[in-house]
């Protein structure tokens, strides 16, 4: 285990999310740090992350704080992109609490600032992870 649990974070995370039938059902293309481009909507992605190392005696790990950013667009089956946004954030953040070591700090739906009716939905959470070395 390394002081930095990035990597580990990033994998809880995505498993996580994609073992999880109601973030799929809302949020069916989950991606990594990196999209296509152009991704069809719905779709989420990994945000940045922020690690604390923390060093108890006779351990090694860390603290992610990151975000997991939720994509969402008009189009025929998604009338109501706030709406919608507000359920899959909300799915999203029921299947990371459930996450052990991870802990969802708070959520937050915006208007997307480089696209017309795109919402953009953001589950802040810290994930520890330790490691007796």
């Amino acid at each position: 285990m390394t002081i930095s649990p990035t990597k580990q974070s990033r994998e809880a995370i995505l498993a996580a999310l994609t073992a999880d039938p109601d973030v799929v059902a809302l949020v069916p293309r989950l991606y990594p740090s990196k999209t296509p481009n152009k991704p069809t909507k719905p779709f989420g992605r990994y945000g940045s992350s922020d690690d604390r190392p923390l060093r108890p005696s006779g351990w090694r790990g860390g603290a992610v704080s990151a975000a997991y950013h939720v994509f969402v667009g008009v189009n025929s089956a998604i009338l109501d992109p706030d709406s919608y946004c507000s359920d899959a954030v909300a799915a999203v953040a029921e299947a990371l609490d459930r996450l052990p070591g991870c802990i969802v700090d708070r959520t937050q739906i915006i208007p997307d600032g480089e696209e017309p009716d795109t919402v953009h939905g953001l589950v802040f959470f810290t994930y520890t992870e330790f490691a007796e070395i």
